[in-house]
């Protein structure tokens, strides 16, 4: 199982998880989508995706999304600007951002903005599932690319 979590109340009850994708390359959204689909074992489902980060807030806000995987390198509004704005609105929700740069590039700076963890793109089929795993069953984070690490 890649990251249900438990409905409240409810034992043996998994929900799914919600996901939703911003990115400035419409054809990488359209391979995450596909990439989550298909190994996400029915376990996360991408509810919604935009195209650079202007409208994502208002997205996110309407669609209220348990993951948010948000990336860093967009010309409209950059990710690094788009995170304090999404944890304000879904305090709640796991904010992973992603980017092609090494992670200890941008660790501090990402985390101090309010993403959960930091996935490189070069490591996506390896890391993002396992990544989601562990913040939805509030597993420890690895020090590196968390933000209690």
């Amino acid at each position: 199982m890649v990251g249900a979590r438990r409905a409240p109340g409810a034992e043996n009850e998994l929900m799914t998880l919600s996901v939703l994708l911003v990115d400035d390359n419409p054809h990488f959204l359209r391979t995450l989508d596909r990439f989550l689909s298909v190994h996400g074992d029915g376990d996360v489902r991408v509810v919604g995706s935009v195209v650079g980060g202007r409208d994502a807030v208002a997205e996110a806000e309407r669609l209220r999304p348990d993951v948010i995987l948000v990336d860093l390198k967009m010309p409209d509004v950059p990710g690094l600007q788009l995170l304090p704005q999404l944890r304000r609105t879904l305090p709640n929700a796991m904010l992973i951002a992603l980017s092609l740069a090494d992670p200890d590039e941008f660790r501090e700076e990402t985390l101090a903005a309010g993403a959960d963890v930091f996935v490189s793109k070069a490591s996506l089929e390896c890391d993002l599932l396992p990544a989601i795993q562990r913040l939805a069953s509030h597993e420890p984070r690895p020090g590196l690319t968390s933000r209690e690490g």
